[in-house]
C-alpha cells in the first residue's frame, strides 16, 4: 500500500485549469508559492529578531528555507510525496504578519470581534484570496491536498477553529468532498511539514540567540537537551562559536533521525492495518524525545523569546502595530487599491467587520520594514 499523497489522484481546484504538461499538480502549487509576492516578502519579516537587527539573523524566508530543507529529507526516506511536503513547507508562514508571533498577538487582540487574527487562517486567505497575480482568479489557485496541508498545519479542524472553518466554508468550493474532509487527519505530508518547522526553529533560534549575545555558551552548556550535544565534543580550537554550530547541526540531526525511526515504525505497522486506516499522529517523535524536546522549548521560552532584549522588541513591535491600527482605522483610503478593489470584503455588511478585516489583511502583509518606515512617518 502506498501511503504518499498521489497527484495523479488530486481533488482538484476551486478553479479548474489544463493540467501543465510538464509538472505535476503539487510541483506547480509549489512553483506558484515561489513566485508569489508573499513568499518574497518574507524576507522582510521577523523570526526571533526585527528582520532590520542583523543581516546574519533568520528572517521568516530563511527559516521557512530551513524548514522545507529538511521536510524534503524526511519526506524522501519515509516515501512519501516530496513536492507536497515542500509545498505545504514553503507555504506555511506567508500569513505572518511583521514582528513575528508578537504581531499576530497584537493584531489577534485587535480583530478580537470578528473572531481574531490566526497566522494559519491568514495563509490560508493569502493563497486563497489576497494574493493577486492572476486574471481568472484571486489567490493561486493552489489544489485541495496543498490547502488542505496549510490549513493542518496544526492538526485537523476542530470546533474550537471556528473562524478557520467558516472561512474555508465560504470560500473554498469543492462540494462535498472538500467539507468532509477538513475534520479529518492531516496528511503525513503535512504532519512531516510541521514538525520540520519545530525541528528547524528550535535549532536556528539557539544559534541566533547565541549570536546575539543573549545565550551564552555556559548558559547552553547547561540547557536541556541541546546542552547533552554541546558538551558531547571537546570545545573546537578554543572557539565557542564552532561548538555552537556544530551542536545545532548535531540536534538537527539527532531529531530527524529520531522522527525517520518512530514514524517508519507507525506507517510499516499502519500498512499492516490497512482496514483501521488512520493518519493521525504517525509523523512523530520518540516518546523519549517529546519530553526533552518540551523542556528545550521551555528552556527558549524562558531564557530568549521572554529575555530583556526580546521583551524590548515586542513592546516596540506591540506600539507599532498598534498605532498603524488606529491610523488606518481613521483613514481607510489610505490602504492600496489592490486591498480596497478585492471583491472578498463586499461579503462583511457589517462596516466594523469590513474594516477590522480590511485592516487586518492589510497590517499582516507589512513587512517590518513597511511597518516601522510607516509608524515613523505616521508620529512625524
Amino acid at each position: 500500500m502506498n501511503i504518499a499523497s498521489d497527484p495523479n489522484k488530486s481533488l482538484g481546484r476551486v478553479h479548474q485549469e489544463a493540467p501543465c504538461s510538464i509538472r505535476s499538480p503539487f510541483q506547480r502549487d509549489r512553483d506558484r508559492i515561489i513566485h508569489s509576492k508573499a513568499f518574497r516578502k518574507l524576507q522582510n519579516k521577523s523570526q526571533v529578531f526585527f528582520s532590520t537587527t542583523n543581516d546574519i539573523f533568520r528572517t521568516r524566508l530563511t527559516h521557512t528555507l530551513e524548514v522545507s530543507q529538511i521536510a524534503r529529507t524526511i519526506a524522501n526516506y519515509l516515501s512519501l510525496n516530496i513536492d507536497l511536503c515542500e509545498t505545504i513547507a514553503l507555504a506555511h508562514d506567508l500569513g505572518h504578519p511583521p514582528f513575528g508571533h508578537t504581531g499576530e498577538e497584537r493584531l489577534n487582540s485587535l480583530t478580537h470581534d470578528i473572531g481574531g487574527f490566526d497566522h494559519n487562517l491568514q495563509t490560508l486567505k493569502v493563497v486563497t484570496i489576497l494574493e493577486r497575480q492572476y486574471s481568472n482568479f484571486y489567490g493561486l489557485n493552489l489544489c485541495f491536498e496543498s490547502l488542505d496541508g496549510i490549513v493542518k498545519h496544526n492538526g485537523p479542524i476542530d470546533k474550537k477553529n471556528k473562524v478557520i472553518k467558516a472561512f474555508w466554508d465560504e470560500n473554498i468550493f469543492l462540494g462535498k468532498m472538500g467539507a468532509r474532509y477538513l475534520s479529518l487527519s492531516p496528511s503525513l505530508e503535512a504532519q512531516v511539514a510541521s514538525l520540520s518547522d519545530d525541528i528547524a526553529y528550535c535549532a536556528h533560534d539557539i544559534a541566533d540567540g547565541y549570536e546575539a549575545g543573549i545565550l551564552s555558551y555556559a548558559s547552553l552548556k547547561n540547557c536541556p537537551f541541546f546542552g547533552e550535544f554541546l558538551v558531547s565534543r571537546p570545545l573546537f580550537e578554543d572557539s565557542e562559536s564552532l561548538s555552537i554550530a556544530q551542536a545545532c547541526r548535531d540536534l538537527i540531526k539527532y531529531l530527524v533521525n529520531d522522527l525517520i525511526s518512530c514514524s517508519f515504525k507507525n506507517i510499516k505497522n499502519l500498512k499492516k492495518n490497512a482496514a483501521d486506516m488512520t493518519l493521525q499522529n504517525q509523523i512523530a517523535f520518540s516518546s523519549s524525545t517529546v519530553k526533552k524536546f518540551i523542556e528545550l522549548k521551555g528552556y527558549l521560552f524562558k531564557n530568549l523569546y521572554r529575555s530583556e532584549e526580546i521583551n524590548s522588541m515586542r513592546s516596540q513591535a506591540g506600539e507599532v502595530v498598534n498605532v498603524l491600527f488606529a491610523h488606518y482605522f481613521d483613514n481607510l483610503d489610505k490602504i492600496p487599491a489592490t486591498f480596497l478593489g478585492n471583491n472578498y470584503y463586499s461579503k462583511f455588511k457589517n462596516l466594523k467587520h469590513r474594516k477590522l478585516n480590511l485592516l487586518g489583511d492589510f497590517i499582516a502583509s507589512m513587512t517590518d520594514k513597511e511597518a516601522l518606515e510607516t509608524f515613523d512617518r505616521i508620529r512625524m
